[in-house]
């Protein structure tokens, strides 16, 4: 049975005093810039990759790979050659990607990491290179076909059973030619004893999803799959143990259907019940200060303490087809409500978009790059040839899944919402952390391995107040990142252009937000990764350390 949760922000974490990103003059500097011998390796859709999954996931591939065991940066230059950046500075090249594929690459290559010691590389094509032990003379190279190409988007190491799970995320056409994203699961026995490493072939599981994938993660057990993605996740082959499975059912579903819907203004609250065969029937509605009730022909429609104020007995209701709408008047003007009954998650606030026309206009500020208007050398935001139409990228809802690789089945699922999307995510040692907006705000969850398989750890850690807008307002955006202590966020374009946001304390009414500006002559950004000290941008050309701390 699968379980529907909901992600409700600590209230304690949300900073409803916030006003504004103040612009600050403050020189982020460039502390170390290496120049590379060749540049960074990267492939362009061909002419058969034309649908927007597509374009979307060659737009948005981060070329900089952090290892975050050792927070050393990864990339791959157009010799195929492999090059680590330490943390002091360093940039050697580690590893050569002999292919004689070059023909069936379709994909960028993707480096993944699951420990210290064991590194997984694709090259775009048909070909896994897993890499045990850093050193080269005591390195062990595995070249593995698994036959599917992709992007490797996880690698865990179970260390338990000596298993290796690599995640692959391609964009296949079904019979049809529609296209769609294609999770493929490999699972390997890896077993590294005495210097001495053997690695067999365990399992595939393939994975549809007729939509993005914007988040993916196996678990430190190997029996969990995390996901966020627009459509319910089907599995396209049966392993041994879910045989005699139920087939899962659609995503839709399972998701409760709200029991009423409602919208506020700052002088009134809206609310629709549906009332199939009832339109004859008059409601009986009782509006006390802090409670309200609905009811028809004895059954309770609504009921229950209200989470402000409303004017007493004052309501008016009438029938729309099979909706009954009902008028109430708040008794604080002003005050925006962020439920109607106190814990109630049977309702479903819907925008009011006179009201949201409203905020765009009073949160505007929030997404300034300048001090002022006549502020002199400030960089232009433009339109970017590689950005995405909005349309495609927005429209359907986002479902945060938790799923039984073994008996293939959805334990816990969240919907999130078509606008409540994942700004950025941050693998850690154990466990991982994702960025969701939430309204105009952005909320970093923690998603930590839980030890009930019943239970799934989502903990709310920290905020960036209005970041949801701001990101939204960056039509150039390539990149949006943070580092693990979530000291600050950047925002990084295609070209030129750095924006970095401070995370304010709790109860603070503004935070610095700096630009960093590589000028017009600089190379394409091709990644990026952050680190509590360190923002480390790698462009066509050259590898730069920018100090965002002491």
């Amino acid at each position: 049975m699968t379980e529907i949760i909901e992600l409700r922000p600590n209230k304690n974490l949300i900073n409803s005093s916030f006003e504004k990103y103040q612009f600050s003059n403050e020189v982020i500097p460039i502390i170390s810039e290496n120049k590379l011998q060749n540049h960074v390796y990267r492939l362009e859709p061909n002419c058969n990759q034309e649908s927007w999954l597509e374009a979307r996931l060659f737009a948005f591939h981060n070329h900089l790979f952090n290892n975050v065991y050792d927070m050393s940066c990864w990339f791959i230059d157009n010799t195929l050659a492999v090059w680590r950046l330490d943390m002091d500075g360093s940039l050697d090249q580690v590893y050569k990607l002999h292919t004689d594929a070059q023909s069936k690459i379709t994909y960028n290559p993707s480096i993944g990491f699951t420990s210290n010691n064991i590194i997984v590389i694709s090259d775009g094509g048909t070909n896994l290179h897993i890499l045990i032990g850093f050193i080269e003379e005591s390195r062990k190279v595995f070249l593995i076909n698994p036959e599917e190409s992709g992007i490797i988007i996880n690698v865990q190491y179970v260390e338990k059973i000596s298993k290796l799970i690599i995640t692959m995320c391609a964009i296949v056409a079904d019979n049809n030619q529609k296209k769609y994203t294609q999770l493929t699961l490999l699972s390997y026995n890896l077993c590294v004893e005495n210097k001495e490493a053997k690695i067999n072939n365990i399992d595939k599981q393939i994975l549809k999803v007729q939509g993005t994938v914007e988040y993916a993660y196996v678990e430190e057990n190997g029996d969990y799959l995390h996901s966020i993605c627009q459509d319910n996740i089907s599995f396209e082959n049966k392993n041994a143990q879910s045989e005699n499975k139920t087939e899962q059912p659609n995503i839709n579903s399972q998701i409760k259907i709200p029991k009423y819907y409602w919208s506020q203004d700052e002088d009134s609250i809206t609310v629709w019940v549906k009332v199939r065969n009832r339109r004859d029937n008059k409601p009986k509605i009782n509006v006390k200060p802090l409670e309200l009730s609905v009811t028809i022909d004895d059954e309770i429609l609504i009921q229950g303490e209200c989470q402000h104020r409303l004017e007493e007995n004052i309501a008016t209701w009438r029938h729309k087809e099979d909706t009954l709408q009902i008028d109430l008047s708040k008794y604080e003007t002003g005050l925006m409500w962020s439920e109607l009954i106190k814990g109630d998650t049977g309702g479903e606030c819907l925008p009011n978009e006179t009201l949201a026309t409203e905020i765009h206009a009073k949160l505007a500020h929030l997404c300034t790059d300048q001090q002022s208007s006549n502020a002199a050398g400030q960089p232009c935001v433009g339109f970017n040839a590689e950005q995405l139409e909005e349309c495609d990228l927005e429209g359907k809802d986002n479902f945060l899944q938790r799923i039984n690789l073994c008996t293939q089945a959805t334990t816990q699922l969240a919907r999130l919402g078509s606008n409540n999307h994942v700004l950025f995510t941050y693998k850690k040692k154990c466990g991982q952390m994702v960025c969701l907006r939430y309204d105009h705000d952005a909320c970093v969850w923690d998603m930590s391995d839980s030890d009930n398989d019943n239970q799934w750890n989502l903990r709310h850690i920290h905020s960036f107040p209005g970041f949801g807008y701001v990101e939204a307002s960056k039509t150039n955006k390539k990149f949006c990142v943070s580092p693990i202590d979530g000291s600050y966020v950047a925002i990084v374009e295609h070209t030129r252009h750095v924006f970095l946001y401070e995370r304010p304390d709790v109860g603070t009414k503004s935070a610095k937000q700096r630009i960093m500006d590589f000028d017009c002559q600089a190379s394409s950004i091709m990644g990026v990764v952050a680190t509590n000290k360190h923002l480390i941008v790698l462009l066509k050309d050259k590898l730069c350390r920018l100090q965002i701390s002491t």
